[in-house]
């Protein structure tokens, strides 16, 4: 699923790991009002880039500032020196719009290949998390991700999928 930007975490708040976010985001800013008004969690994850990747957090707390101005704690985040390391970056939410990738579920069933031609696996599962598609594979339950810079090609015929796998994910 696709991010979009939602807010800009501007300082820290208080000692306790509490972070001030400048959200611009209507839809977040409504997400956020709900939940302080029920006085609950936001269920959904919100992410913060470290090294080009997108890195869930759980929004445990939620006060309104005033304005665009939301103080919130992270799960993770319980002292000022932890909170003081995602200050500056901007934080992401899942977009409402559509995946891309509507009929995933289709190549169940399809075998996967590596550039070499050794099977690997019959996919079982498409799994979708937010920015990451991985295939699950039935054999292994091992997880691939899914990106079309890893598929070399794709056989309907066949039903095969070449793909380059990254070191590391098959024993």
């Amino acid at each position: 699923m696709a991010l979009t930007s939602a807010a800009q975490i501007a300082k820290t708040y208080g000692k306790e790991g509490e972070i001030l976010l400048r959200v611009e985001s209507d839809r977040f800013s409504e997400m956020l009002a709900e939940c302080e008004d029920q006085e609950k969690k936001l269920e959904e994850p919100v992410f913060i880039y470290f090294d080009g990747l997108p890195v869930p957090f759980f929004i445990e707390t939620i006060r309104h500032r005033g304005g665009n101005a939301w103080v919130v704690t992270f799960s993770t985040i319980r002292d000022i020196s932890h909170a003081e390391e995602v200050v500056g970056r901007d934080l992401f939410i899942e977009s409402a719009e559509e995946d891309n990738f509507k009929d995933l579920d289709l190549i169940v069933g399809y075998t996967v290949i590596t550039e070499q031609g050794k099977t690997v696996g019959t996919i079982s599962k498409v799994l979708e998390y937010p920015s990451n598609i991985c295939l699950e594979l039935k054999e292994t339950e091992t997880l691939i991700p899914f990106h079309e810079d890893l598929v070399l090609s794709f056989d309907q015929d066949c039903k095969t999928i070449a793909m380059k796998i990254p070191d590391g994910l098959l024993k």
